[in-house]
């Protein structure tokens, strides 16, 4: 069964700046499901029903957001529910508010999906709620281990950027699978438009050196003309 995200549609306004679709997709790879509350009666029946793992909350009045009584409530009964906000604009005093009500998060729109995406990741791994994502993934001797951001291959430690762990990991989890520039971009860089630019033909240059030199089996093959793919070799073991 999926695990829940609860998303407060409290102000409409802030649709402008956030492309929800995009938003419902990112939850759906995560293998998160989203259940959604209008108001903040909406919200309080909602966390009566169910008990997400984040709550994800839009409004442009951040700092005295009724929902925060509501969140109160529902932590005094024992149970943590990690709350990332989207708002406007806005400056530094309404980032302070945002976390003295008791927030763990918060971002501005537009949205970089790219950001949002690790931001939500983040507060699954240091709550601990991502039961629902695997947190190791292994193909032939190579280990990535998402919840430390830790890799290696045939046991020894290799050193990565954060953004080629984040590229070798999406490769790592669509295994087998050709993963085109376009959408590499899209899900490792947060870019939702053709950019011009050879960014992965870079990174993918770097990984290799550090994951593929020196072995005979390769692991990152390229797809010309389309994009890469990560896969074991021939017969060689390979699972989430």
């Amino acid at each position: 069964m999926n695990e829940i995200v609860a998303w407060f549609k409290g102000d409409t306004s802030q649709a402008e700046g956030v492309n929800r679709e995009q938003i419902e997709e990112l939850f759906s790879e995560l293998g998160l499901q989203t259940e959604i509350s209008e108001d903040p009666e909406d919200l309080r029946l909602l966390l009566t029903r169910i008990r997400p793992v984040l709550l994800l909350a839009e409004t442009s009045d951040a700092g005295v957001w009724q929902g925060w009584d509501i969140i109160t409530e529902y932590r005094s009964q024992g149970s943590f529910m990690p709350v990332m906000v989207i708002a406007g604009e806005g400056g530094s005093e309404d980032t302070v508010a945002v976390f003295e009500a008791g927030g763990n998060e918060y971002m501005k729109s537009p949205l970089h999906t790219g950001e949002f995406r690790c931001r939500v990741m983040n507060l699954l791994w240091l709550t601990g709620r991502r039961r629902g994502l695997e947190s190791f993934i292994k193909i032939d001797g190579l280990m990535l281990d998402s919840s430390r951001r830790l890799v290696s291959r045939d046991g020894a430690r290799l050193s990565l950027t954060p953004k080629e762990f984040d590229l070798l990991y999406y490769l790592a989890a669509h295994q087998g699978e050709i993963c085109p520039r376009d959408e590499i971009l899209r899900h490792v860089w947060g870019y939702h438009f053709h950019a011009d630019t050879n960014v992965v033909d870079v990174y993918i240059r770097h990984i290799r050196i550090k994951v593929d030199k020196g072995y005979r089996n390769k692991l990152i093959h390229t797809v010309r003309g389309t994009g890469y793919m990560l896969r074991a070799p021939d017969g060689g073991p390979a699972g989430l």
